[in-house]
């Protein structure tokens, strides 16, 4: 799991949409027909507004399956994380980490394929009879700005079939334009690099070469070398462009 500082909304931040950019009459008027098919639907529906950074919209399923107040649902955008608050607390800490993760992966992704991706997740939540139960619940872009930047994000939560007691998140993530199914964009702790070795492997992308590395940091090359290996080390990986390429797809690197 990482450890980064940095939050989900500052990541959302990262878009710079401008209200000249969002349309809310139009979005308003999506946002009935979502409310009216959910009324219909048995899973449980919701929106995020990425430019203000704030649920935009909860079904009444969260209230009939999960046990959160109803008046709460129907104010959501005045509630905060109220969402999250149901959501195992281990679950909830992983979540916001898988969060980042695909951030950072979405943002070394060229701006007309950040949007391709639908992230897919099984959490254990409380429902109305206070016990944790298995959840599937699907995220994906559903509306752009006028730049095409992520606006508005939907989800679409489930009971899951299989109600295997469980202790962690489960994660997938699918391309929606060619239907490739990705491993978890995860960086685990112990892959992390220092940053002196971040700062090699932009060095050796940027095309210098280990005994330039070494006269500009002011280290032996052997050092520098040494921090070569331990970068394919820690990347699991085979060359030195292997370790660029995961690094920028993980977010490393940017």
């Amino acid at each position: 799991m990482i450890t980064n500082k940095i939050t989900p909304k500052e990541l959302w931040a990262k878009q710079q949409i401008s209200s000249l950019d969002v349309d809310y009459d139009f979005w308003n008027e999506r946002r009935a027909s979502i409310e009216e098919f959910s009324q219909m639907s048995h899973s449980c529906i919701f929106t995020v507004d990425v430019f203000k950074e704030r649920y935009d919209f909860a079904s009444n399923n969260f209230a009939h399956i999960f046990g959160y107040n109803p008046i709460w649902i129907k104010t959501i955008r005045k509630q905060g994380d109220l969402l999250e608050e149901r959501i195992h607390p281990d679950d909830r800490a992983q979540l916001i980490e898988y969060q980042i993760e695909h951030g950072q992966f979405i943002y070394s992704l060229p701006p007309e394929k950040r949007n391709d991706y639908q992230q897919i997740f099984q959490i254990r939540m409380l429902n109305v009879q206070q016990k944790y139960v298995n959840v599937i619940s699907h995220h994906q872009v559903i509306q752009k700005d006028k730049n095409g930047k992520a606006w508005i994000i939907m989800g679409v939560m489930d009971l899951a079939p299989d109600q295997t007691p469980t202790d962690r998140i489960k994660r997938t993530v699918i391309n929606r334009k060619t239907g490739e199914i990705l491993g978890p964009v995860v960086v685990l702790a112990e892959q992390q690099l220092t940053k002196r070795e971040k700062e090699i492997l932009t060095l050796i992308r940027q095309g210098f070469l280990s005994k330039e590395i070494a006269y500009k940091l002011n280290l032996s090359i052997y050092t520098v070398n040494n921090h070569r290996k331990n970068i394919l080390a820690k990347l699991n990986v085979g060359n030195i462009i292997e370790a660029i390429n995961k690094a920028e797809s993980s977010g490393i690197l940017y």
